[in-house]
């Protein structure tokens, strides 16, 4: 009778030798820092965020598709980021995130097994730089350019099988990524949108035992925002995720990987004592179409919070 640990090595063969891909993009999750605006001369943020996202639905193109043996796939993420203002216009951001655990349920032969894994992320640095704000009405436009770098571990193990790249705590690879956001509100700074864009690629892996390049990435966001009061906002945020097929050695595309998705990503912000924030937001997908045979996410949520010290204020007392 084939015991879990000949039944796990089984499965993770297979699923490596499919590469099919998984809800836990490996490395830090995209757009963790829960607000992109840039920081104005001697002022620091420090921001603390909390992610959890559930994956359980196999498609095929856009449609549900059964996949036996597979159950779900989720994480539980946190981070910490720091930002600073080193002029008016230019300011630089670094985080870094630890995976409480990156997972993945199965069952064969009616019995559950569970690959799990856990550690620090990737740590990423860049630079925003403001090219324009004005005051009436109130409107800001913030360029930025940065990196990741695979610090954590991406080489975890069962039994002497590496886990699926997905699973990994570390992406692995050296990452590069620019962006644009543009914020606007009306006079009495009830109402207003923001847009914003990201492109990331990646450098190839290459491990030995592994050569692999993750597809090229885009996400565009078109938001709205309500404030009910000085305190209190609401938005609203329909985002777009746009990802290239993975590549392995010489160049070969996987086929079961890169896809488009939409989400609606509702948001409540809370100021409190000046400087204090409070963010909670949903990642709901919308539509998924996907290379392949995927598994897709099903929602993510997070929870952040935020303070802004101005430090040139302690510097004059």
């Amino acid at each position: 009778m084939i015991n879990k640990i000949t039944l796990i090595t089984i499965f993770i063969f297979i699923f490596q030798a499919n590469s099919y891909s998984q809800c836990c993009a490996a490395g830090n999750p995209s757009g963790s820092d829960i607000s992109q605006e840039g920081l104005g001369k001697n002022f620091l943020k420090v921001n603390l965020l909390y992610k959890y996202s559930l994956s359980k639905d196999y498609f095929h193109f856009n449609k549900k598709y059964s996949l036996p043996y597979i159950e779900k796939s989720n994480f539980n993420y946190s981070n910490i980021s720091i930002a600073y203002g080193l002029s008016q216009k230019l300011s630089f951001n670094t985080e870094i995130g630890y995976f409480f655990n990156k997972s993945q349920e199965l069952k064969i032969n009616n019995e559950n097994i569970l690959i799990n894994s856990s550690g620090i992320g990737d740590i990423s640095a860049n630079a925003r730089y403001k090219l324009i704000q004005k005051v009436k009405p109130f409107s800001q436009l913030y360029i930025s350019a940065g990196t990741k770098i695979p610090v954590g571990a991406f080489n975890e193990e069962i039994d002497g099988v590496t886990i699926p790249i997905s699973l990994q705590p570390s992406s692995g690879a050296l990452k590069f990524n620019g962006g644009i956001f543009y914020l606007r509100k009306s006079l009495d700074k009830k109402l207003g949108w923001y847009s914003f864009a990201v492109f990331e690629i990646s450098n190839t892996i290459n491990k030995g035992y592994l050569t692999y390049k993750y597809g090229n990435y885009l996400q565009y966001s078109l938001a709205g925002i309500y404030s009910f009061s000085k305190k209190l906002s609401a938005i609203g945020n329909i985002k777009v995720e746009y990802r290239d097929r993975d590549k392995r050695e010489q160049n070969i595309k996987i086929e079961s990987s890169g896809s488009r998705v939409f989400y609606f990503s509702p948001q409540l912000q809370y100021n409190f004592k000046r400087s204090w924030n409070i963010i909670i937001n949903a990642d709901i997908p919308i539509y998924k179409y996907v290379n392949g045979y995927q598994l897709t996410n099903k929602f993510a949520f997070s929870f952040g919070i935020y303070k802004i010290f101005n430090l040139q204020k302690r510097k004059l007392n």
